[in-house]
């Protein structure tokens, strides 16, 4: 656990699980809900003498901060603080007090009422239905059409996105599958080669008319790994340094 300072979220540990709460809120989850889950997915730094005061320490701010306060991270908090343990790492000297001080306001802050609940922004995750093997069409801003490929798919907590590699072609019309079956795989003209991408599907409509299922199943060249991300907002410029379409 990187540490590098006497604020609460002054090491990684305290960052990251600040960010998966505000995701399990922003997924609907309550607050009983959303600490029951946290609890589950860190229950060994639940028992991490180092690890343990942070978690309640966080939950508890970041639930009050957002009006959405569980009873037991505040109740916790509390015991944390007065027993010392939030103390244990900064043992003596001006860091000691800068702790001091940083837990007395939490202190004081989660002895008081909390704010009116805060809206947290709903998480859109990625949901691709493309299968491994599929062909999709995409149009370049040329108006012309590429074909791409799908290798596999790559999950985390954005969602599930389509991993691809890009067919040498460019034309005015989807060709036949026993043309696509027979096309080799485009690499990027820079150092690395790049050879295949992280692609999700469009969610605008203006992007979508920029997207065809082909019905067309493939085999793919190549396993999933060592792949580039294109993000929608900049495909175009992405698919023009990488691979020289426009």
């Amino acid at each position: 656990m990187g540490v590098w300072g006497t604020g609460l979220y002054a090491d990684d540990f305290a960052a990251d699980l600040r960010a998966d709460l505000r995701e399990c809120f922003g997924d609907g989850l309550g607050s009983v809900e959303a600490v029951d889950k946290l609890m589950a997915e860190y229950a060994s730094s639940l028992t991490d003498s180092d690890e343990e005061p942070v978690f309640w320490l966080v939950v508890a701010d970041t639930g009050w901060k957002l009006g959405r306060l569980d009873d037991r991270a505040r109740q916790r908090a509390l015991e944390i603080i007065d027993d010392g343990r939030a103390l244990a790492r900064w043992p003596r000297g001006p860091e000691r007090r800068k702790r001091e001080k940083v837990l007395a306001t939490l202190h004081n802050q989660l002895v008081g009422p909390p704010p009116i609940a805060k809206r947290v922004p709903r998480n859109v995750r990625s949901a691709t239905e493309w299968g491994t093997g599929e062909v999709i069409g995409f149009r370049l801003a040329s108006g012309r059409w590429t074909l791409i490929r799908v290798l596999g798919h790559h999950e985390d907590k954005g969602g599930r996105s389509a991993v691809c590699e890009l067919l040498d072609w460019i034309g005015v019309s989807i060709p036949l599958a026993e043309e696509v079956e027979r096309l080799p795989v485009r690499h990027g003209s820079g150092p690395r080669g790049v050879s295949q991408f992280l692609f999700q599907e469009p969610r605008t409509k203006r992007d979508k008319l920029r997207i065809v299922r082909t019905d067309i199943l493939s085999t793919p060249s190549q396993s999933s790994g060592g792949y580039s991300i294109f993000v929608w907002p900049y495909v175009d410029r992405q698919f023009a340094e990488v691979f020289g379409l426009a």
